[in-house]
Parts: structure tokens; C-alpha cells; sequence
């Protein structure tokens, strides 16, 4: 049987299966980096704090009294104390973490949007704006139906009984196990067919054969007129150095209950010691982000092609 005439050739698919294996390596990549530059204890703490405040603060206007808002044993106002009777005790105490603020879910459907080859990466960035709007909604809706998830568990029968508010913990491990990641692809592909990127992706993979590398144009020509990259540099570089600073300030500085600590076991030294190097270990991971995304707008890395037609 003769080869047909649509009938790809090898070089071809081995160029697509390359592309796919590359875009599943880069997904893999991304959530190791996310997951170790949140590995530090509050990370995130301004959301952290923004989050728990709203999910007390809403919370309490549905059902008054249902929350308090007190300080997380870390120091920072991020435990949400859900009230009511029929709790073990009257109290389920729950904590904003880092996980919790859905800046992972965020970040995860940034790097599938930034990766689907379509539209310029200013137009991908506006599109994900609007992501980040609703994925803040959604994780704040998450947040606030834990209270009647809880209550559903303790009333009647189960009253005051130890764990009746498991309920809640079942949504909360559907949801981190299962359910964010359902929703992001399910929002990836709505965002993937109500807008044009399903024809930037086949002009992707018809290009695919005039793919030379990755070209970077680091001149600064015309810098004054490109506000974007301008606002950039400075931001970045502006983090950069603040984060540098202050882990010198950290590490210089007086840690003199951390050396009293070294040699001994209890739990007060164990937290001062984490704290030591939880605070280190952010300023470390926040120069990097501000290094890294300097030097992408500096260089302004894209693709070349064989026809040389900017991308």
C-alpha cells in the first residue's frame, strides 16, 4: 500500500512527540518548583493572611458567629476557628497555608495556558488575569462551605461526638487530590475553545517543521517606548536586590538564640530554629523568582523559525 498523500513523514512525528514530551516535562518541572518555593512556612503570607480574613469575615456575615479569626501558632492571623455547639469541644480549628491560597492551581493552569502555543504572551497574560479572578472566587467558595460541610457531620445523633466534622475533611482531600485539578482542565479547555487558540495550535504544529531553537534579543533600542519591559526590569530587579538585602540582614544579624538552640531538643527551639530557616529559605527563593524573571526580560527569549516570520 502506497504512503498517502496527508500521511506525515517520521521526521515529523518524531518532531510532535519531542513537543509533547517537552511540554509534559516542563508541567512536571513546574509543579517540583512550586512545591519547593513554597516549602518554607508562609510562604505566601500576605495572601495567606487577605484569604483568611475574607473567609472569616464572609463566613460570619452568612452565619453569624460561625468563625473567628485568631493567630496561627506561626504568629500570623491565619487560623479560621470554626464555632459551633455541636463541635467536639465547640471549636474545629483550620489554617490557611500556603497550599490553601490556590496559588498553586493558579500557577499550574499559568503554565498550561503559557505553554499552549497560541496568541502573544501579553494577550496569554490578560487571559490569565481573568483566570486569577476566578480561581480566587472559586478557592474562597471552597473555603467558605467548609463551615456547613462541618456542621452537616455533627448534627443530630453525631453531636459534639469526636471527628463529626469529617465531612470536611473529605471535601478538602477530594478537592486536593482530585477535584483542583479536574476543574483547571475543564477551565483550560473552555478557555482553549471560546477563544482562538485552537487555530494558533495548528499553525503551531504546521511551523513545527521550521522550527530552528530558541533566539534571545537582549538590546535595549527602543527600551524608552516599550513601557511593559521597562516596568519589568525594575520590578524585578527592585526584588532582586530587596531580597538579597534582607538575607544578608538575616544572616548577619543576631542569632544568638539559634546558636543557644543548636545543641538542644525541645519544642521551642525547634520552632526558632524553623523560623530561622524558614525566613532565610523565602528570601533565598524570592531572589531567585526576581533573578530569573529579570533575566527572561532582559533577554526576551522566543522561538526562531526557518522563514524567519516573528512569532
Amino acid at each position: 500500500m502506497g504512503r498517502g498523500v496527508d500521511d506525515i513523514s517520521i521526521q515529523e512525528l518524531m518532531r510532535m512527540l519531542g513537543a509533547v514530551f517537552f511540554l509534559i516535562v516542563v508541567l512536571l518541572f513546574g509543579e517540583i518548583l512550586f512545591r519547593w518555593l513554597i516549602e518554607p512556612a508562609n510562604t505566601l503570607l500576605p495572601l495567606q493572611v487577605v484569604e483568611a480574613w475574607l473567609w472569616s469575615s464572609i463566613s460570619n456575615i452568612i452565619w453569624p458567629g460561625s468563625t473567628e479569626l485568631v493567630a496561627h501558632q506561626t504568629g500570623p492571623m491565619t487560623q479560621v476557628n470554626l464555632l459551633h455547639p455541636s463541635f467536639y469541644s465547640g471549636v474545629v480549628p483550620l489554617y490557611v497555608s500556603d497550599e490553601c491560597t490556590g496559588l498553586h492551581e493558579l500557577f499550574f493552569l499559568g503554565m498550561m495556558m503559557m505553554l499552549t502555543p497560541s496568541f502573544d504572551y501579553r494577550t496569554k497574560l490578560k487571559h490569565l488575569g481573568i483566570a486569577s479572578l476566578i480561581i480566587f472566587v472559586l478557592n474562597m467558595i471552597r473555603l467558605i462551605v467548609l463551615y456547613p460541610l462541618a456542621l452537616s457531620g455533627c448534627e443530630g445523633l453525631d453531636s459534639g461526638t469526636f471527628g463529626c466534622e469529617s465531612p470536611l475533611f473529605h471535601f478538602h482531600n477530594f478537592v486536593l487530590e482530585y477535584g483542583a485539578l479536574i476543574v483547571l482542565v475543564i477551565g483550560w479547555t473552555i478557555w482553549f475553545n471560546i477563544s482562538d487558540a485552537r487555530e494558533g495550535v495548528k499553525r503551531f504544529w504546521n511551523r513545527l517543521p521550521n522550527y530552528q531553537g530558541i533566539s534571545c534579543n537582549p538590546s535595549f533600542e527602543g527600551i524608552g517606548s516599550d513601557t511593559w519591559r521597562v516596568t519589568g526590569l525594575c520590578i524585578f530587579g527592585g526584588i532582586g536586590i530587596f531580597s538579597l538585602l534582607q538575607y544578608l540582614l538575616i544572616a548577619l544579624g543576631d542569632s544568638s538564640s539559634v546558636d543557644a538552640c543548636i545543641d538542644s531538643i525541645s519544642a521551642s527551639c525547634t520552632r526558632i530554629i524553623t523560623e530561622y530557616e524558614d525566613s532565610k529559605g523565602r528570601m533565598i527563593r524570592l531572589f531567585l523568582v526576581g533573578f530569573v524573571s529579570f533575566l527572561l526580560v532582559r533577554f526576551r527569549p522566543s522561538i526562531k523559525w526557518l522563514d524567519e516570520e516573528e512569532e
